[in-house]
């Protein structure tokens, strides 16, 4: 290995590209003609943005769809010319450079609108958008009863509507869930309030090209919703939208999470091990230190992964887990030595940690498990090369 090449730790991450393009034909697939937008925010859920841009699109994706204007020049700058959609907000003196990357934002106030127009101009380029209209998430958009008002604003500005969205909060929970005070299935709200909202702007003359509310769990269980666009991004990564709405049969987990070996050592009965003494030694005791800790995303508090996975077995963690390193027992696995692979997510032999069971431990959700895999830990592209 080349000095300059030495990743920063010897942990790393492994992102099946083959995986990501076969959970992206299988989303094309579902979506019964609909294009597909490709959510890879997050540096793609930790899986790494531009590989995973190139493997979806060359497997059907149309679109590429991120929450940040930075995240999509960096896609720009990775020679990807496919329709790059920002979801989240873009502050007004930013909008200059999505003109330039030819990048289309999603806009929720005339503020944002105005600037957007005045660049456009400024750079004599078509100014297209999506607005984002508010119907149950409470988070940013326009209520549907403002969006023809807002809309007519909009294109009176130049602008052209090029696409209207909103988000479910709800669609990963069972269909039958219902919210109190609403007497009915709050995803099923949401969905004819938008449609509300879109009527009224074809009744006032004001067509809009794509219509977009489904992610994944919507795709999965709610064909009403998926419209001529859907945005997908925990099903791309083979991961379940929710305990409630598993993945489909076919859908693969493309990320595994490694670390290796650094030490092994016997201690005795009664000896204490890591920072403040909260684990102490009923038995002779194996300890392995593997090379990952909190700075990489394996989480420390208030709950840790539990355990790993070394020669095939699973061994616990022992002792709090540090920035830089964490102690397992291995006292019940033959073998082990300094430099054997440890899997932290994923399959070793016949065993299997998957990110939901980790997810269930920490007391959180798959998305954050592998979103918080820390930049510092190297990804390691197997399968496919990336196109283009």
């Amino acid at each position: 290995m080349q000095s300059d090449s030495v990743p920063l730790r010897p942990a790393w991450v492994e992102v099946d590209l083959d995986a990501i393009a076969r959970n992206t034909r299988r989303v094309v697939a579902m979506a019964n003609g609909a294009e597909v937008v490709a959510m890879v925010k997050a540096n793609a859920y930790g899986h790494g943005a531009i590989e995973v841009s190139r493997a979806t699109l060359g497997a059907g994706a149309s679109w590429l769809g991120v929450v940040a204007l930075g995240e999509g020049i960096e896609l720009r700058r990775a020679g990807i010319t496919a329709p790059i959609l920002v979801l989240g907000y873009t502050p007004p003196h930013w909008m200059r450079y999505a003109v330039e990357h030819r990048i289309t934002p999603t806009i929720a106030s005339l503020e944002t609108a105005r600037a957007f127009a005045d660049a456009a101009r400024a750079v004599g380029a078509p100014a297209r958008v999506h607005i984002k209209i508010d119907t149950g998430m409470s988070r940013l958009g326009v209520t549907p009863e403002e969006t023809l008002d807002f809309a007519r604003a909009v294109g009176a500005l130049g602008i052209e509507i090029e696409g209207a969205l909103t988000h479910f909060s709800m669609a990963d929970t069972p269909d039958a869930f219902e919210v109190e005070g609403w007497g009915r299935a709050f995803t099923q709200q949401q969905l004819e309030r938008f449609q509300r909202a879109l009527d009224a702007l074809e009744r006032a003359g004001i067509h809009v090209r794509y219509r977009h509310c489904a992610n994944s769990p919507a795709v999965i269980n709610l064909p009403a919703s998926r419209f001529n666009l859907v945005r997908v991004g925990i099903l791309l990564y083979g991961l379940d939208p929710s305990p409630e709405v598993p993945r489909p049969p076919g859908f693969v987990p493309a990320l595994t999470f490694k670390t290796e070996v650094a030490s092994v050592r016997d201690v005795p009965i009664g000896a204490y091990v890591g920072y403040g003494c909260t684990f102490r030694a009923e038995r002779p005791t194996r300890l392995a230190v593997i090379m990952v800790g909190y700075a990489d995303g394996f989480r420390r508090k208030p709950r840790n992964y539990g355990q790993v996975l070394v020669r095939g077995a699973r061994a616990p963690i022992v002792g709090r887990v540090c920035m830089d390193q964490t102690m397992v027992d291995v006292t019940d696995i033959p073998g082990v030595q300094v430099g054997d692979e440890v899997v932290l997510i994923g399959r070793q032999g016949a065993e299997e940690i998957r990110a939901e069971e980790v997810a269930e431990r920490l007391g959180t959700n798959n998305y954050e498990t592998v979103t918080t895999i820390s930049a510092r830990v190297e990804r390691r592209y197997l399968g496919q090369p990336p196109a283009g």
